[in-house]
């Protein structure tokens, strides 16, 4: 098991894995154009975890955006495929991308939003930043309550 970039001919597998969750009601034809054609989408960096040579879950990375401050990085759209859910694949990616951050990209704090319950991500280390649902897990909490970003 291992984490890399996701490849952009890999983006609707990508996406796909949050279709049941994320869709809106719509077909699922629209629901991959809306994800192409997602500014948000396309201003964060995808990391998929590979399983067995398949890709099992994914999330985006953001810096620089949403009023992240230098060294800060947000985390969303986690996402397992249906069939492997609840194999603890979703905690073991972002494990793994929050050991690459804090090793390899100078991170000092990494946020995220919380629209499931906040224990998943306590488990993982987040804490919530001023009882909200806007999480954040670093080395230093004063960092986290420092500068909170904007959604993402």
């Amino acid at each position: 098991m291992y984490i890399r970039k996701a490849k952009v001919f890999e983006l609707d597998i990508v996406y796909s894995m949050g279709f049941d969750v994320w869709n809106g009601c719509q077909s699922y034809e629209e629901y991959l154009v809306n994800c192409r054609n997602s500014k948000k989408y396309q201003s964060g960096t995808w990391y998929v975890l590979v399983e067995d040579e398949q890709i099992v879950s994914s999330l985006i990375v953001y810096s620089g955006l949403f009023n992240l401050t230098e060294g800060c990085f947000g985390i969303g759209s986690l996402a397992t495929t249906p069939a492997q859910r609840n194999n603890g694949y979703g905690s073991a990616l972002i494990n793994l991308v929050k050991a690459e951050l804090f090793k390899n990209r100078r991170c000092k704090a990494i946020y995220l939003h919380c629209d499931i319950g906040h224990e998943y991500y306590e488990n993982l280390g987040f804490v919530s930043v001023n009882s909200s649902d806007c999480m954040c897990t670093t080395k230093n909490h004063s960092v986290c309550e420092s500068s909170l970003p904007a959604y993402f």
